[in-house]
């Protein structure tokens, strides 16, 4: 858990670029973002519109609330000038109510529309790992193709203190007959499955590796051999893959430490293919000069079959709009990697032009 373009016609704009250099040194991959501005203009937008909500340091916000769990000492929630709310852990941000849907709908929403267009119709058996916030299952359950949603979170603290304090990030879901909540480590409950148990789109929704050695497990090889033996063959994994700071303009490089020690790594060696989704987020910083971090989701599926992201797809399938002023789906900003001989990304990747994704649905 971690929460925190412009086309007149059908047309996609080949503008939203993101190129990749990697070579064989472990940790040495650099992201650029060509299309800097584009992708920053929403996140402008709320910066504009709460310049006077005090944001600063989040640890220097009202106090509202607080809580502690068995797996977390701090819980805390807080609040702007504005009375926006802020949800923390430990002293970390994890999620504020002004720009949480930015992540939240980059984290559901492409691999919905990736399963939907492998398989011809909308994902309907989903598991979720983590996302005890609320704000996961929101987003999930507004396909109405969903028939039934397993959610498991180790923390229902979280799920408890944030439907108290924070109602809007789950906005009612699980009161949702679809959804069913498990409180217990998700990987104990991947393994008890039956392995002929698949499911069409499974999201992992954990907090950052560095938090805490305990998490290590969910961002291993050996828990991405057991979340593919839950999926068939148009089956999605979607991964929360962490924070990319020092990215400014195009050119400049993006550290994105997670994603190139800890998950391209493991996933490769279980997925050919993977493709990494960036966005700019509004409130992960103390000042406003410093460059926005931006939080990066992996996808990851079996098929290599190429996908036509230009068929606005979801439009067909959700309750409601996004909330992003910019739809966030692969096109967005997306590159995708292909494992090398060996099938190690360490040894050998490439971005290939062809999984350059640009644009946004209009």
């Amino acid at each position: 858990m971690r929460c925190q373009a412009m086309a007149g016609s059908s047309q996609l704009l080949r503008c939203f670029l993101l190129s990749v250099s990697w070579n064989c040194l472990p940790g040495s991959a650099e992201l650029y973002a060509d299309s800097y501005d584009l992708l920053m203009e929403p996140v402008e937008d709320i910066l504009d519109e709460h310049e006077h909500c005090g944001w600063g340091n989040p640890l220097d916000l009202t106090v509202k609330a607080t809580t502690s769990s068995s797996f977390e000492e701090f819980i805390e929630m807080r609040e702007d000038d504005c009375g926006n709310r802020v949800l923390m852990m430990g002293g970390f941000l994890q999620c504020h109510s002004v720009d949480e849907h930015l992540y939240h709908e980059m984290m559901v929403h492409p691999a919905f529309t990736a399963f939907q267009l492998q398989a011809g119709r909308g994902p309907e058996t989903i598991f979720l790992g983590g996302s005890g916030d609320g704000a996961g299952p929101r987003e999930v359950l507004r396909w109405r193709s969903v028939r039934n949603v397993t959610m498991v979170d180790i923390d229902y603290e979280v799920t408890r203190f944030s439907l108290e304090w924070m109602p809007t990030l789950s906005n009612g879901s699980f009161k949702d007959p679809r959804l069913k909540v498990v409180t217990g480590d998700a990987m104990a409950f991947l393994q008890e499955l039956p392995e002929e148990t698949a499911f069409d789109v499974l999201i992992m929704d954990f907090p950052d590796v560095a938090d805490s050695q305990v998490l290590e497990k969910l961002y291993s090889e050996d828990f991405y051999r057991l979340c593919r033996r839950h999926m068939h063959a148009a089956s999605v994994l979607a991964v929360q893959t962490g924070p990319c700071s020092q990215t400014t303009r195009a050119g400049y490089k993006a550290r994105c430490q997670m994603l190139q020690q800890s998950i391209l790594p493991n996933i490769a060696k279980v997925f050919q293919e993977a493709e990494v989704l960036l966005h700019p987020m509004a409130t992960w910083k103390v000042d406003r000069k410093f460059p926005s971090e931006w939080s990066s989701f992996t996808l990851a599926r079996l098929s290599s079959e190429e996908l036509d992201y230009s068929r606005e797809v979801w439009r067909e399938h959700i309750d409601g709009e996004l909330r992003s002023p910019h739809p966030i789906v692969p096109d967005m900003a997306s590159m995708c990697f292909t494992a090398g001989e060996g099938n190690n990304l360490r040894q050998g990747i490439h971005a290939s032009e062809d999984c350059h994704f640009g644009g946004v649905f209009p």
